[in-house]
């Protein structure tokens, strides 16, 4: 009972209640959400290799967070630009989690503390569906992370780590992903060079298997590109190198790819579909008339130049059946992406926005459900109006405008029965 002083507003006994109530829950072990990140934003490479965590090692990590009287739940994603871990818990476990990570890793914690952000309650909930939805990737929409974090959460369940507030969250989260990624453009709005120029080799002649020639493999631009051709099956590459293999042919081992002496590329140009250059020489790569001794089927062909200053002849475009894009074609591209990007952007941020909203309110009403016949009992015989005014005399302006209007929409739908 409350134990009024003089005529103390019933009001203000349930807001005491209530408090003590919640300490009570944080004594015993109340949930909240929060993560810990090692990402892109605050580390370099080398520092993020040291907090990635293999398949076995997350099983193992979540295991042990388990066994963490403070922590209720957790998942762990790792992808090439982060390590995060997020975890359920009293308001002890960010801490607990701290120390669990440096031990595992054998880390000291102020190492540890310097390369971490850390997010907490309803800025940990708005940092998962951010990070599930592309808003913090470095590429802005890019929806690989979408399946990593469905990785993640499945691995989690598996090993027994969800508890019922990450289950609810994570759903919500991939769930809104998948419907920016049906709904927008965001991630089907490409804006790299790389990732466009292998858009025009995907998109350039469907039927059969493509042949495609890229001279200076081995550069980064060179490099990125074959990469993103190999994605996609059908397409054979013939890489050039000048006096050494590259490590990233090497590296490769794939059927798809063949590697040829640079000064032997004309040799083999009349079997290509599509021929790429990416070098930083001085000199043309390829040059009409040398192209033009060369060619004896006719069949169209797509040259691409993606080189500062160009690699590739412009007399190539007055020959018949081929076509050239050179970098200012690709720039233009994603100069009108970048806008397309833009808008979409506002539409997907739109629709995250209502997800994240609709679970933080299941968040927040959730512990109540289980107090529905406690709060019958405090109101039971206690007339609205009494309850109003206290309301209006205890509460700041701003909170009276908000449940206001939620008594005015609850009087509408109540007519409306």
């Amino acid at each position: 009972m409350c134990k009024k002083k003089g005529n103390f507003p019933f009001f203000l006994c349930v807001s005491r209640q209530s408090a003590e109530r919640k300490a009570g829950r944080e004594r015993k072990g109340f949930e909240s959400m929060y993560c810990i990140s090692v990402s892109h934003k605050k580390a370099p490479v080398n520092i993020r290799e040291q907090f990635a965590l293999g398949e076995e090692e997350k099983k193992a990590f979540i295991r042990r967070l388990k066994e963490n009287k403070e922590i209720s739940g957790c998942v762990v994603l790792c992808t090439c630009n982060r390590s995060e871990i997020y975890i359920t818990g009293t308001k002890r476990a960010i801490r607990e989690l701290q120390k669990e990570v440096a031990a595992f890793k054998d880390l000291s914690l102020k190492e540890l503390l310097k390369y971490l952000n850390q997010y907490s309650g309803e800025q940990a909930i708005g940092h998962l569906f951010k990070v599930c939805c592309g808003f913090d990737s470095m590429v802005l929409g890019e929806d690989e992370i979408l399946g990593q974090v469905r990785d993640a959460y499945r691995l989690s369940l598996e090993n027994g780590g969800a508890d019922y507030e990450l289950n609810v969250l994570f759903q919500r989260a991939l769930a809104s992903a998948k419907r920016i990624k049906t709904d927008t453009r965001l991630s089907r709005t490409p804006l790299s060079i790389a990732t466009l120029v292998a858009n025009e080799v995907f998109h350039f002649r469907k039927d059969g298997e493509k042949k495609v020639m890229v001279i200076g493999m081995s550069g980064k631009m060179g490099s990125t590109i074959t990469k993103n051709i190999l994605s996609k099956s059908g397409i054979s590459v013939t890489g050039t190198y000048r006096s050494h293999k590259p490590d990233f042919l090497v590296e490769a081992k794939s059927d798809q790819v063949r590697l040829i002496e640079y000064q032997d590329r004309y040799r083999h140009m009349d079997e290509m579909d599509i021929v790429i250059s990416a070098t930083s020489g001085p000199h043309y790569t390829v040059t009409a008339q040398e192209l033009g001794a060369e060619l004896r089927q006719e069949k169209k062909r797509l040259f691409i130049d993606v080189a500062v200053p160009v690699d590739m002849d412009p007399e190539i475009r007055k020959m018949d059946g081929l076509t050239l894009y050179d970098i200012d074609y690709f720039e233009t591209l994603s100069k009108n992406n970048t806008e397309i990007k833009m808008k979409e952007l506002d539409r997907a941020r739109a629709i995250m926005e209502e997800d994240l909203d609709e679970a933080v309110r299941e968040m927040l009403f959730h512990p109540y459900i289980r107090r529905m016949e406690e709060l019958k009992k405090a109101f039971e015989g206690k007339r609205l109006d009494t309850v109003l005014f206290q309301i209006r005399d205890h509460v700041s302006s701003e909170e009276l405008k908000v449940i206001l209007k939620t008594l005015d929409g609850l009087e509408n739908w109540l007519r409306e029965e």
